[in-house]
């Protein structure tokens, strides 16, 4: 893959340009900003998102005058990268990280080495975290820091993961700090977790000069988790496997389709939901039958069909009442109701706008609302972060200490 790298002296950011098969690689613009998606929860607040500035982790900075305390995220990864060889063509990065839903999601068989054969439309939108990476002057460990409480840092998580790989599987002497502002819930279905993954891997690729083609990026990713080589996909694709077989396909679902997402504060452990699945209680309708309708007619109620539901909705009850109460109150408001994966999100497509009981009631005072809609990215450009979005608050920052 050709790449060409914008020249050192283009602008502060150092990653301003990027040029890759010919095509313009643009970050957001409002790259290294705190800006992210409508996100809300009733009385104003995400469950996952009070801004403490008090509890916030410093980093000190140690010279032979003083010790400066910076406390904020984005001007801590400038210094670190200021730190780094200014002939570097790339030193930071900042990159949009979409999650996805499932429009339909079948289980069809269970494999002999216990895991389960699906058949998914998947599709990426709106709602994503933001990732600044940064050269470490260090060249022997990554450093991870973030504005959630109780995301892992260390090699746990699915983004050290995938740099680890990356090295593994090019030779590449490369480490990173890298800010994770997290702004989708973990525990919902959504593939955040690998969306961040595969975004890693795409940073990676970008800082070494695109040594390796987009494809391999994709076949070495389900090495990690099966949900990542989709987000290699354009953002549309019918995925077969464990969920690693993609099938990229046009998107046949206009991107003016807004969605709210609705997730409770109970997650649903993938792993639970499938031990309670029983494949008599799934239904035998053709799942490429599925894409068909879906791709002739649209949404409905009738082809948005989750064989996850049944087993999730055992393990975690509340996810069912929510679920019917959602289509009761919305009264034809949403041409279908569904939920994600393997939970605990549902979400409604058709209206951005959440039915009046989640603001009413205070049971539901702790869920966490966002609207959404469906977005695709180019050839060898990765996701834009859509540019009419609004920031949420953030949680405590969380950081493993400087060394």
């Amino acid at each position: 893959m050709h790449c060409v790298a914008a020249t050192p002296g283009t602008a502060a950011m150092a990653s301003s340009q990027l040029l890759c098969n010919n095509h313009l690689f643009l970050p957001s613009l409002n790259s290294f900003s705190r800006s992210s998606l409508s996100s809300f929860r009733p009385h104003g607040f995400c469950y996952f998102d009070l801004k403490l500035q008090s509890q916030r982790t410093p980093v000190l900075k140690a010279t032979q005058k003083q010790f400066e305390i910076e406390y904020d995220p984005e001007k801590r990864i400038n210094k670190l990268a200021d730190e780094v060889d200014k002939q570097a063509p790339l030193s930071r990065l900042t990159l949009f990280s979409p999650c996805k839903i499932n429009v339909f999601l079948r289980i069809t068989s269970k494999r002999e080495d216990g895991y389960h054969d699906l058949a998914s439309l998947f599709h990426v939108i709106s709602l994503g975290d933001i990732i600044k990476f940064s050269l470490s002057p260090s060249k022997s460990k990554d450093r991870l820091s973030t504005n959630v409480a109780g995301v892992p840092l260390d090699e746990r998580n699915l983004i050290i993961k995938a740099l680890n790989l990356y090295r593994k599987k090019t030779g590449s002497e490369k480490f990173f700090w890298i800010h994770l502002d997290k702004k989708v819930p973990t525990g919902a279905g959504l593939g955040g977790g690998s969306s961040n993954a595969a975004t890693a891997l795409w940073a990676a690729n970008q800082f070494n000069d695109c040594m390796a083609a987009e494809e391999d990026l994709q076949e070495w990713s389900s090495e990690i988790g099966s949900d990542i080589p989709f987000f290699f996909s354009n953002g549309a694709a019918y995925c077969t496997g464990r969920g690693e077989v993609v099938q990229n396909i046009p998107s046949p679902l206009p991107a003016d389709i807004p969605m709210v997402l609705i997730k409770p504060p109970e997650a649903c452990s993938t792993a639970e939901v499938y031990k309670h699945l029983r494949l008599d209680q799934t239904t035998d309708i053709d799942p490429l039958t599925l894409l068909e309708k879906i791709s002739l007619n649209g949404i409905s109620q009738a082809v948005c069909i989750n064989d996850l539901e049944r087993p999730a909705f055992e393990v975690l009850p509340s996810l069912k009442r929510l679920k019917q109460r959602v289509i009761a109150a919305s009264r034809g408001q949403y041409d279908a109701v569904l939920m994600s994966g393997s939970g605990s999100t549902i979400v409604g497509i058709g209206s951005p706008d959440p039915p009046q009981f989640l603001y009413d009631e205070v049971d539901y005072r702790d869920v966490f609302l966002s609207e959404a809609n469906f977005i695709t990215r180019e050839s060898s450009q990765w996701y834009n972060e859509p540019a009419s979005t609004s920031a949420c608050g953030s949680t405590t920052e969380s950081s493993q200490p400087i060394e």
